[in-house]
């Protein structure tokens, strides 16, 4: 009876101490045993919800704030909320804590229990948190070592002593980081650093602060005279480094930078080549035939201006000599090295000019746009020069027509239909041109005839212009420089070629205008050159035109 009484009323009277004190405890189901604590805390007789309170409000502690680190001279600190608690899991653990099984633990539980019942909080931390924020702060920590080197201001060398690399252990720091969020550690982490030495010695930056000292003791030049390309101490201390080569550090010159400063001072040394040039003092005559015409040189009195070769520095090769002079610190006497260019028309060629060798001339009604058009784009081809073997564009030449080179719109026929277009008018320019080479006697690869007949024009001898489709070009067969000069007035212009052919005569014969069933027509006009030079050709010119358009 007095068994099932004690074990109903979960009394338990214990003796405790020598002295026979004696003390009641009454311990309940659903309540922590007496002597049992969470993460130091006591909770002993504290029931499910007591404890809930509690370890909840240790959690969060646990969880808020940041746990400062250190590392070197760098204080940061990881967030504590990357720990999460298991409140629930750490509560039943601590509801459990000195029960063994018995019926009578309830009871006979502090009788057994061996000291107090600590019972930490169940903590897990995130790993991957942890490790990202300790990259971070080793982006900010980690320095690689310092080889050394120098500085240069004006021609004074600081050297620059080596230094230790360090970088963060980032594995062992993440390992002690865990460790101390898992307890709840307050004081500071020193986080684990890993050291580098330098690759060179402060004896062997030394060593290359000296040489560089002895290469900026002098000025280094190339050339002579008008060809002198010269680099003061200043500039060559911008280019100088120090660089490891094979295992040494070395003194060497930043070639980009070294290239960077022989372009600029051979800008001033640069000149381009100028082409051999003709001042006409005499006119010719007017040719403006439109049908059958012969024509033959006449002497012209010119006044010649001389060419003159062209020269560049070779930088690469200027570079590589000046580089060997500074790591040699020898301060020059080598030649400059230069690309020679020579003029595609040289005063030979020029000298030998003495005739008009082809002239035309072509009019329209003054005060039109047209007329602007037409002497602007003569002005523009005055005084282009046609090397001996060599090929003019009158399209690349003239360049394209728009308004803001001060063409203006006019009628153009454009695929057979007259149109406003800007540069209206420069074909005239293109059929005087045309005709100026027809009876100079020079190859006229490229031209086109308009697509219907303009009475203006001789017939079958002429040529339209569109850029950049369709152009006019000429050959320079000749021996001689052929110069292009142009004249315009109110109402006509003219082009006159001259150059050396020997003397050609050329002869332009017209065949019969052939009707076409659709009321256009055809006709050949067959050109002929012989005698001067020896050059001796023929060649039919046939065109086929359309009707005229109504109005």
């Amino acid at each position: 009876m007095r068994g099932k009484l004690i074990g109903a009323a979960l009394v338990a009277t214990l003796a405790t101490g020598a002295a026979g004190v004696t003390s009641v405890v009454v311990v309940r189901a659903g309540e922590a045993l007496p002597g049992t604590s969470v993460a130091g805390v006591d909770v002993a007789q504290q029931d499910r919800a007591a404890l809930l309170a509690t370890v909840q409000g240790l959690a969060d502690a646990r969880t808020t704030g940041d746990l400062p680190v250190v590392v070197g001279d760098l204080q940061e600190g990881i967030a504590r909320g990357l720990t999460e608690v298991d409140v629930e899991s750490t509560v039943d653990r601590a509801l459990s804590a000195g029960r063994v099984g018995s019926p009578l633990a309830g009871v006979l539980g502090p009788l057994l229990a061996q000291g107090d019942r600590d019972i930490e909080l169940a903590v897990t931390v995130d790993r991957s948190g942890v490790r990202t924020r300790l990259n971070e702060i080793a982006e900010a920590f980690d320095q690689p070592p310092a080889m050394g080197g120098f500085t240069v201001s004006g021609v004074t060398v600081t050297p620059q002593l080596p230094q230790q690399g360090r970088t963060l252990d980032r594995d062992a720091a993440q390992e002690a980081v865990i460790e101390a969020l898992s307890v709840g550690r307050k004081e500071a982490v020193a986080l684990p650093v890993v050291t580098t030495d330098p690759p060179f010695t402060a004896a062997q930056v030394e060593e290359v602060s000296a040489k560089a000292r002895r290469a900026l003791g002098t000025t280094y030049g190339l050339g002579s005279n008008d060809t002198l390309l010269r680099l003061t101490p200043q500039e060559v201390g911008t280019v100088l480094r120090s660089t490891p080569v094979d295992g040494a550090l070395a003194l060497t010159v930043d070639q980009p930078a070294l290239t960077a400063l022989v372009t600029k001072r051979a800008a001033s040394i640069a000149l381009p080549p100028r082409e051999a040039g003709l001042n006409v003092l005499s006119t010719g005559p007017v040719l403006d035939g439109k049908l059958d015409l012969s024509f033959t040189p006449i002497p012209a009195q010119v006044q010649f201006t001389p060419s003159v070769t062209g020269r560049t520095v070779d930088i690469p090769a200027a570079v590589a000599r000046l580089n060997g002079l500074i790591l040699a610190v020898r301060p020059g006497g080598d030649p400059l090295p230069l690309v020679i260019t020579q003029p595609k028309v040289t005063t030979e060629a020029v000298q030998s000019v003495n005739s008009l060798i082809g002239t035309f001339t072509t009019y329209y009604q003054a005060g039109q746009p047209r007329a602007k058009n037409i002497a602007l784009i003569a002005r523009i081809v005055d005084g282009t020069t046609i090397a001996p073997g060599g090929t003019m564009s009158l399209n690349e030449t003239a360049g394209r027509r728009t308004r803001d080179r001060g063409f203006l719109e006019d009628g153009a026929i454009l695929d057979g239909e007259l149109v406003q277009a800007v540069g209206g008018g420069v074909s005239q320019f293109a059929t005087t041109l045309f005709n100026a080479a027809f009876f100079a006697g020079l190859p006229i690869p490229a031209h086109q005839p308009h697509s219907f007949y303009i009475s203006r024009y001789p017939v079958g001898r002429e040529s339209t212009v569109n850029f950049p489709s369709i152009d006019v070009k000429i050959v320079n067969d000749t021996k001689s420089a052929v110069i292009i000069k142009t004249r315009s007035t109110p109402s006509s212009v003219t082009v006159e070629l001259y150059g050396n052919n020997g003397g050609r005569l050329v002869t332009a014969q017209h065949g019969p205008r052939q009707p076409r069933d659709d009321g256009g027509f055809r006709i050949a006009v067959t050109r002929t050159v012989s005698g001067g030079d020896g050059v001796s050709s023929r060649r039919v010119f046939t065109t086929s035109y359309n009707p005229a358009p109504p109005g």
